[in-house]
This record gives C-alpha cells, sequence and structure tokens, in this order.
C-alpha cells in the first residue's frame, strides 16, 4: 500500500544513498537497512545505502559497483532485516542459523537435492554480516553471501528470489 512520509506518497519504497567513510579501502564496501516499515506486513518503504568512499572508485572500475548495490537494495527490501520480524530465522544462538521461508527452502531442495527445513544463514562475521547473509561456505560467490567476490559473478539464485517472495513480495522467479 502506498505511504505518506513527510507529506510525499511513496508507492513502493524509497531509498536514499549516499557515499561516507566507512573503515577505509577494502574492508566494508557499503552497508544499508530498511528505516521504515509498513504496519502488518513489514515491507519496508524506506531505506538507506551507504557505500565507502575508499571503495567507490575501485568499484567503478572494475565493474563491481552495480553488484554491491543490487546487493544493499536487496538489504533494503528486507532481505536479513526482517527475517526475524517475521518469524523466519532459526537458530539464532547457534552455529547453524537458518531461513525457514517455505519458498526458498523449496529452491534451495531441488537446487541442493537436499531435505532442509532451512536455508544455512551466515553464523560468522560482524553485526553487519552475521544473522542477515547467506552461509558464504554454502553458497560462495552469490549475491547475498556477507563477502562480494571481486573479480567474479556474483549471481542472484533462485533461493534469494524465492525468499523476496517469503518476505511478501511478489516475484518472477
Amino acid at each position: 500500500a502506498d505511504v505518506t512520509y513527510r507529506g510525499q506518497t511513496i508507492d513502493d519504497i524509497q531509498i536514499s544513498i549516499s557515499a561516507i567513510t566507512i573503515d577505509g579501502t577494502g574492508n566494508v564496501l557499503g552497508q544499508s537497512t530498511a528505516t521504515a516499515y509498513r504496519s502488518g506486513s513489514y515491507l519496508p518503504y524506506l531505506g538507506y545505502i551507504q557505500l565507502d568512499t575508499a571503495d567507490v572508485a575501485s568499484m567503478q572500475s572494475d565493474g563491481s559497483l552495480l553488484g554491491v548495490l543490487e546487493h544493499e537494495i536487496a538489504h533494503v527490501l528486507g532481505f536479513g532485516v526482517i527475517w526475524s520480524n517475521l518469524g523466519l530465522l532459526t537458530g539464532t544462538n547457534t552455529s547453524s542459523p537458518g531461513f525457514t521461508g517455505t519458498n526458498a527452502v523449496a529452491e534451495y531442495n531441488a537446487l541442493f537435492g537436499a531435505s532442509v527445513s532451512a536455508v544455512p544463514v551466515e553464523a560468522d562475521g560482524g553485526s553487519g554480516t552475521r544473522l542477515s547473509h547467506w552461509e558464504e561456505t554454502v553458497f560462495n560467490n552469490e549475491l547475498m553471501t556477507g563477502w562480494y567476490n571481486s573479480g567474479q559473478t556474483n549471481p542472484i539464485s533462485r533461493i534469494t528470489v524465492a525468499s523476496l517472495a517469503d518476505l511478501g513480495y511478489t516475484v518472477n522467479m
């Protein structure tokens, strides 16, 4: 549903993008989150992306800027951000947390020939990585792991697209 924010109608989502000093070259490339949510669905209508000024030029020159922005946009849409609010995160105090959205689990099981009840979620990394990305050792260079694989393709998987459906979005698989 449309939302009115500061006198402006937001029909989907409004994302502010800026470049700030975060931690210097080569570490955290960007950070993002949703900052305002629709009541009931928790679907965000407002959020921001901040890119590290020390990394922007190199991301532009090596072609990774678009992939990093796509990753951060997924977070603003709620990937890893609203999982707990929707009851879709399990095992948060264990070494094997998981995302329990039925669409993503079905895609995971189909892709990996598995029969699990949760998609593996990252248990390592800092507060910006842990419990808000797919498990790096399982997903490797997939777009929504916590570490960008420079010089490689970082594709979005059917599992990630299905997870957005689990959040309440209409998706095209």
